[in-house]
């Protein structure tokens, strides 16, 4: 039997905006055509590269949303 604890640092996509105060198109567009890294999934404001995860294993919002 597999259990599974969820993570600590993990914000929701909704949470993450919210916090931000920006559209997803907007932060997506500064990523993909700026000179920006992607804000994790994290209570922490890591920033990692658009398809990765940061050192408490949150994902880029960018690839939590399925964009990479």
């Amino acid at each position: 039997m597999s259990s599974t604890t969820a993570n600590p640092y993990r914000i929701s996509l909704t949470e993450m905006l919210k916090q931000e105060g920006r559209t997803f198109e907007a932060m997506a567009e500064e990523v993909m055509f700026g000179d920006a890294n992607a804000l994790a999934l994290c209570t922490e404001h890591c920033e990692v590269e658009p398809d990765g995860t940061c050192p408490h294993g949150c994902p880029s919002f960018m690839r939590a949303a399925g964009t990479i």
